[in-house]
């Protein structure tokens, strides 16, 4: 067995946990970027780590790497942090905000820095009482501020991997028509569009074909909607409706990277949950296609 071929059975046998959730590409991506510098440092952070399965994955699958077992993983949540503390021992968990410059400077620098589902936080924060919904421009700023912060935690020659939501480009108030396949898909589309809160979820009755189950709404909110689909009566759903997985398109994920000097080293551009879409929600618009539910990308510092 090669070395390649070991390490696919092991997160195979692994990453059943994960199995229908994008993240498992990053626990993937992050175990090859420590394989393939094994005489370099890798002590790791990661920001927004919830119950820490994806460091803990890393820590116990990779434990003569240099320095991984001086990782952190932060996160606000402190619920998350017990189960994570509960559930890998040997690792520092930390409760704190990754937005606060201070808070980070104090947990000094580090080889390899995870964002996974964690910057669309940043942005959901900007929610504005009096708007009624996300302030897209603070958002974005918050964003970007967010993540110059975080760079100045990573060390010389280290990587940085986000792995988030995806907003599509071109002009997201472009309507789109949609039929609903099932009965079950129309009412969760009418839960979505009441108790979503970043965005105020605006739909018509369809134009192109005149059906009950016919409906208009714009790219935005109908990528919001697919996205969401999969926590929509769920216990998960009371906290995933108050957050816009999606916050900058390709090419303002990519202008991050860029702007801040980094090295793209890899990109991916992942739907786990299209087949689950299309037997629900079948798009009428012509020229309009499913959004890209994830965007991973990895950045190298100079």
């Amino acid at each position: 067995m090669t070395e390649e071929s070991f390490w696919d059975l092991y997160w195979e046998t692994r990453l059943g946990f994960l199995q229908g959730q994008g993240k498992g590409h990053a626990i993937l991506a992050a175990s090859r970027i420590i394989r393939s510098n094994p005489f370099q440092p890798m002590r790791i952070l990661e920001l927004g780590c919830g119950e820490g399965q994806i460091l803990g994955a890393l820590v116990q699958a990779h434990p003569q790497a240099s320095n991984i077992q001086e990782s952190i993983g932060v996160d606000y949540d402190l619920g998350s942090l017990e189960t994570a503390r509960k559930d890998y021992p040997g690792i520092q968990f930390i409760h704190g905000d990754f937005t606060n410059r201070e808070f980070l400077t104090n947990l000094g620098n580090f080889d390899l820095i995870l964002l996974v589902n964690a910057l669309h936080h940043v942005y959901s924060d900007a929610y504005d009482e009096e708007l009624g919904e996300v302030d897209v421009p603070t958002a974005k700023t918050q964003v970007r501020e967010a993540f110059i912060a975080i760079l100045e935690r990573l060390n010389s020659g280290g990587s940085l991997l986000l792995f988030d939501g995806l907003e599509m480009d071109g002009d997201t108030r472009r309507p789109v028509e949609i039929r609903f396949l099932q009965a079950e898909a129309q009412e969760a589309f009418h839960q979505f569009a009441r108790e979503y809160q970043p965005f105020r979820i605006r739909f018509t009755a369809g134009a192109l074909h005149a059906h009950k189950d016919t409906i208009q709404l714009s790219i935005r909110d109908f990528t919001r909607y697919v996205t969401k689909l999969i926590f929509l009566g769920k216990p998960l759903w009371e906290r995933e409706r108050l957050e816009s997985y999606q916050y900058f398109n390709q090419e303002e994920m990519l202008n991050l990277f860029q702007e801040n000097s980094l090295i793209l080293t890899e990109k991916q551009l992942i739907s786990v949950d299209l087949q689950r879409w299309q037997e629900e929600i079948e798009i009428l618009s012509p020229d309009i296609d499913f959004p890209i539910e994830h965007i991973l990308l990895i950045g190298k510092k100079m």
